[in-house]
């Protein structure tokens, strides 16, 4: 009795603070509230706002267009560059993150941080002379663009390590990387992950800026740009919703790495 019960919950919950809501009680709620979505969206009385109806004719349209302008290639290109920047950001992110622990290194880290508040076009006439335009360019730009956030929220995870436990590996007679293995590394890994995460989803932010800039090749951002000045909305908010179907995926991608990799995070931040 008590299993069906949390597994299907009370709804009376929903309005409570942190109320506990069983598996049944939060799919039902998922779905009334992306049905109420759909409704909106129906008798919206926004005109320039395609309907449900002209954005599904539109994907079946984006998807048997030849050339460079169906749907599945610009997909893929957009994906591929989103794989590989954030792969790249990741690696050297991480390595300025946690090479942070260094004092001599702080205030590179520090300038890179400041970064982030520059938007990524403004450093085009630099990519443009260190990489020849097209792909060499926009993955540069991309990695270096999620670099500076990655950077920042990987940095304010390290520093938020209690000075307490520092002291506590000195009294262990830890040498002082056996402390930065212990201490700072091997316990943020499960919130790497997150800021990983994180960072993907800023990478989606930034891309269709960066394709719209550099459209050699194609992709979603090219594609956006090009419905968008011919006011084919619908093929707009098409490709819109595949950013977050694909983000959506992505998202879950990393909370399953996280799971499998580090399953006593997952237990813990239950508790």
């Amino acid at each position: 009795m008590t299993n069906s019960k949390s597994s299907f919950g009370s709804f009376s919950d929903a309005i409570r603070v942190y109320g506990q809501l069983g598996a049944f009680a939060r799919s039902s709620l998922m779905i009334i509230w992306i049905a109420l979505f759909l409704l909106v969206w129906f008798v919206n009385p926004i005109q320039s706002l395609p309907n449900p109806f002209e954005v599904l004719q539109a994907f079946g349209k984006m998807f048997n267009a030849e050339g460079s302008s169906n749907l599945v290639p610009n997909v893929y290109v957009t994906l591929k560059l989103n794989v590989v920047g954030l792969l790249y950001s990741a690696i050297i992110s991480l390595l300025i993150s946690y090479m942070s622990v260094l004092p001599i290194l702080q205030p590179f880290n520090k300038i890179v941080q400041w970064l982030r508040y520059i938007p990524i076009i403004g450093f085009n006439l630099v990519f443009l002379t260190l990489f020849s335009i097209g792909w060499p360019m926009k993955v540069a730009m991309l990695t270096a663009g999620m670099s500076f956030f990655l950077v920042t929220s990987m940095t304010a995870v390290i520093e938020s390590i209690p000075k307490l436990k520092f002291e506590l590996a000195q009294v262990l007679g830890y040498n002082d990387w056996q402390t930065f293995y212990s201490v700072v590394v091997r316990p943020t890994l499960p919130q790497m992950i997150d800021m990983v995460a994180q960072n993907a989803a800023m990478g989606w932010v930034m891309i269709t800026a960066i394709e719209t800039y550099n459209r050699t090749e194609g992709g979603i951002g090219a594609q956006i740009y090009a419905y968008n000045a011919t006011n084919q909305l619908a093929e707009v908010y098409a490709y819109l919703i595949i950013i977050g179907a694909i983000a959506i995926i992505e998202d879950a991608l990393f909370k399953l790495m996280k799971r499998i990799l580090f399953p006593y995070s997952v237990i813990a931040e239950r508790a």
